[in-house]
């Protein structure tokens, strides 16, 4: 968390995301069109970003699962001053629906 103070009026607070977190959804194997969500401690609220095997696919905080097996990269970004991002990957197989 970084936190300047210019006067008594004035207060800038940006907090760089420390963690970034995949959640799954709750039944395995999982199928294709199944959701993953992220979710970061940034402040501001984070923006998201979703790669999946190195090319963005999504701008929200959820990301649909592709048929067969893929990398998702899901990145979270505070912009309040200054820019900073974290990101959290893992490879994943889903199947047809």
């Amino acid at each position: 968390m970084l936190t300047l103070i210019r006067n008594t009026n004035t207060t800038l607070c940006a907090g760089c995301p420390d963690t970034v977190v995949i959640t799954m959804p709750d039944l395995s194997p999982y199928r294709a069109g199944d959701v993953m969500t992220c979710s970061s401690d940034g402040y501001p609220a984070p923006t998201y970003e979703w790669k999946v095997d190195g090319v963005v696919d999504s701008t929200t905080s959820t990301q649909a699962l592709q048929e067969g097996v893929h990398g998702y990269e899901c990145i979270a970004t505070v912009t309040d001053g200054l820019t900073c991002s974290w990101a959290d990957s893992r490879t994943e197989t889903a199947y047809g629906k």
